[in-house]
């Protein structure tokens, strides 16, 4: 990013930065940052050991690519290396704890594809195989945006069926009452002027409205906020969204 004549200009949210931004938004966690698998022209991350991935990292979405056995592995490979450290307590093993997974921009193809892998799994009634998907409190979607022309946001109806309903538990009592309890995957999303009114862009916008749209209707567990919403979309708004997402955080945390 430092090499690159017009990336240097947003340093202030480098990884290493921006772990620091997540840190301060999440005090009582580990911060585990992934890097993309390769970078394009110092520009384009590609993460193709999550999901299939273009020239440009452009995704191609399928089915399964076991990306979720893949996150597993990292998680683990990382609490091996903690072993050798002076950190104690549980949290070294981060195959137990509780998940949060967020991505960033183009890191929102990564959620999206666990989204196919989700549906996948559940349509072969294998999802209780997969330890770490039980462990999946939030999912936080922050910008998300990538250069092919489709596909910015999952809308197929089934997938996010199946995102809505996954963990929810019915309980039937004898007044006739059913009490519905969710205790499975809370749905966040930040957008900005950047991704969703880019005039050059319209599928961002439509497809960002179905997913939420969609998953309102379904009564999934979702949050929604626009930053800057009477700002002209620029890169440095996209950017931002990192800082304004901290705010907003800490915000709600201070008033649960």
């Amino acid at each position: 990013m430092e090499t690159h004549r017009d990336n240097k200009n947003y340093l202030k949210w480098s990884l290493d930065n921006t772990a620091q931004i997540l840190q301060s938004a999440f005090s009582d966690s580990y911060i585990v940052v992934v890097r993309p698998s390769r970078m394009e022209y110092k520009t384009f991350s590609c993460f193709d050991n999550f999901v299939p991935s273009g020239n440009c990292g452009v995704p191609e979405h399928i089915p399964m690519h076991h990306s979720f056995e893949h996150l597993e592995m990292l998680l683990e490979n990382v609490s091996n290396q903690l072993k050798d450290t002076e950190v104690t307590g549980d949290a070294k093993d981060l195959n137990r704890v509780n998940l949060r997974l967020i991505g960033f921009s183009k890191g929102c193809v990564v959620l999206n594809q666990f989204l196919y892998e989700l549906h996948t799994l559940k349509s072969l009634a294998l999802d209780e195989e997969s330890r770490i998907i039980s462990r999946i409190k939030d999912m936080y979607w922050l910008d998300g945006g990538h250069s092919g022309g489709k596909n910015t946001w999952i809308t197929s109806k089934s997938i996010l069926e199946t995102l809505s309903t996954y963990g929810m538990i019915f309980f039937v009592c004898f007044i006739h009452k059913i009490i519905a309890y969710f205790s499975g995957i809370n749905i966040h999303i930040h957008v900005s002027p950047y991704q969703i009114k880019d005039d050059r862009r319209p599928w961002i916008r439509k497809e960002e409205k179905a997913f939420y749209s969609t998953l309102t209707n379904l009564k999934a567990p979702i949050q929604r906020y626009i930053h800057s919403p009477d700002t002209l979309p620029s890169i440095y708004q996209h950017f931002n969204i990192l800082d304004e997402f901290y705010k907003r955080h800490s915000a709600d945390q201070s008033t649960t």
